[in-house]
């Protein structure tokens, strides 16, 4: 048992430290899909900043909240969103969408998550340009909480290498779980306080900020980002899940990651 342990150990270690390979297939796989393109991933950014733009104007005026107020609170949440969310997404197609390599090259499974974690933060830093517009607009400060930041990606990207070993296995062998995913994401987009404040909730409604870890993971990010220091539940909830989420995917990894290229 222990020299399983052991094997799954080294083989999670070397994936995640062989960076210079997953980093390239992050930056290749974001190349090929906007191939051909004038802007390239910036025409995500551009929609993107338009949909805030206009949602944020639209939604100040019908709350009857100052925009230089409501428009970075929105912009923050809606960024750190798309980066949790799409990880959470690609992390079900870890495996499914690397067939071909799987079948064709002997290397670590776990280069493959990190791929997609370090794809995803490129696409961050080019969304990032949309809230230094909308924070200079609106004179967001800047100060040492602001760097808050780094731990708040970084928790977000241990959990997103884990997420993507869990859930690719499970959306490998179960194809079913994939539009579950993306449908219970649809959702948590509105039942997520991003649109608008946990403070806006009252009553039993209170709980979709409290008891939803979406929310807090989105927290660590948006909080910073508006100069504020996160809620310290925020940081309990999200280091709690890294930890209990790691030690589950590394118990059923080492059990199944032999199974991965039958069930492609």
């Amino acid at each position: 048992m222990c020299s399983a342990r052991a094997d799954v150990l080294r083989d999670l270690s070397l994936g995640m430290l062989n960076w210079h390979m997953w980093t390239r297939m992050g930056w290749q796989e974001i190349k090929r899909r906007y191939r051909r393109t004038f802007i390239g991933p910036f025409w995500a950014t551009l929609s993107l900043g338009v949909f805030i733009l206009t949602l944020g104007i639209l939604w100040a005026r019908l709350w009857h909240q100052d925009t230089k107020t409501y428009l970075p609170y929105l912009c923050a949440g809606m960024i750190t969103w798309v980066l949790v969310s799409t990880i959470i997404t690609d992390g079900c197609t870890t495996f499914t969408s690397a067939e071909g390599l799987i079948k064709q090259f002997n290397f670590r499974y776990s280069m493959l998550p990190c791929s997609i974690v370090w794809r995803n933060l490129i696409v961050f830093a080019h969304n990032a340009v949309i809230f230094v517009a909308v924070g200079i607009y609106a004179g967001v400060p800047v100060g040492w909480s602001t760097f808050l930041i780094v731990p708040g990606l970084a928790l977000i990207c241990l959990t997103g290498v884990w997420v993507g070993i869990l859930l690719g296995m499970i959306c490998a062998r179960y194809r079913d779980i994939v539009q579950i995913v993306i449908s219970l994401l649809q959702i948590s987009t509105f039942v997520t306080p991003i649109f608008y404040r946990p403070d806006q909730l009252t009553g039993r409604l209170s709980v979709m900020a409290t008891y939803n870890f979406l929310y807090h993971y989105v927290d660590i990010v948006r909080s910073p980002l508006l100069g504020f220091t996160p809620a310290p539940i925020s940081y309990v909830v999200t280091g709690s899940i890294t930890i209990l989420g790691w030690i589950m995917t590394i118990y059923f990894y080492g059990r199944f990651r032999r199974r991965i290229p039958y069930w492609l």
